[in-house]
């Protein structure tokens, strides 16, 4: 683990880089996830690292191309094999350099193996714990911030923990510092994966199969009943 001899800004667990070390300035990183969670108990969407330019500079990276090699190669943090880090697409702008990295369909654990996602029966059942590292101390600066937002296929049955809140029926975002940790946990539905309670499909399903043995079997019938006899016009002689 790179620790250089100022004092730091810890990642924790986040984006699965535990004890990526950048020298401490305002603001020096962030961390936003953009997540959604898959019925299967998988997620896909985005994480996106910051890293302000100045601190950034005093550990010899001058571009997100840079950052990227060195969390890969393992140089500055002791999680280089991580999943993550194998779709990203380096940025910047005026005040940070930036990684945007993608996952599909993968476990949670990927993201950090901190964090769970987990189906039971017709709920998934989400846990993360952002481990700071925090030293207990009283921070004297902003050391970054994290947010976390993650939508569910069903509507949120619960949330317990601290520096969450539900957005919407299906939706929760978690917010704080780096030097913080959050530790929630999210239980939700899945019923409305497709949209349609899979009930509704089988019932659905049950009522064509009826409705069609009812037609064959009238069908068959009119077939079968006898012919009406002719009725004898008026002033038909035999």
């Amino acid at each position: 683990m790179f620790r250089p001899t100022q004092t730091i800004c810890r990642s924790g667990g986040m984006l699965a880089l535990a004890g990526l070390a950048v020298v401490v300035l305002s603001s020096c990183m962030n961390l936003n996830y953009t997540l959604v969670a898959n019925p299967d108990a998988t997620v896909s969407g985005t994480l996106q690292l910051q890293v302000a330019k100045e601190a950034a500079s005093m550990l010899g990276i001058a571009t997100a191309e840079d950052l990227e090699v060195q969390l890969k190669s393992g140089e500055l943090t002791d999680a280089g094999n991580s999943k993550v880090l194998d779709s990203c697409v380096p940025g910047s702008d005026d005040t940070y350099i930036i990684l945007n990295c993608g996952v599909t369909n993968a476990p949670l654990t990927d993201i950090d193996d901190g964090w769970s996602l987990v189906r039971e029966g017709d709920t998934l059942v989400m846990h993360v714990k952002t481990d700071s590292g925090a030293t207990g101390e009283e921070s004297t600066v902003d050391l970054g911030a994290v947010s976390i937002t993650v939508t569910f296929p069903g509507d949120i049955i619960s949330v317990e923990g601290n520096g969450v809140t539900k957005t919407a029926p299906d939706t929760i975002v978690a917010k704080g510092s780096i030097d913080e940790t959050l530790d929630f946990t999210v239980t939700a539905s899945v019923a409305g994966a497709s949209g349609i309670n899979p009930m509704w499909l089988l019932l659905a399903g049950f009522i064509v199969v009826i409705g069609g043995l009812a037609l064959l079997l009238f069908m068959r019938r009119r077939r079968e009943e006898p012919a009406a006899s002719p009725v004898d016009e008026p002033g038909q002689i035999d």
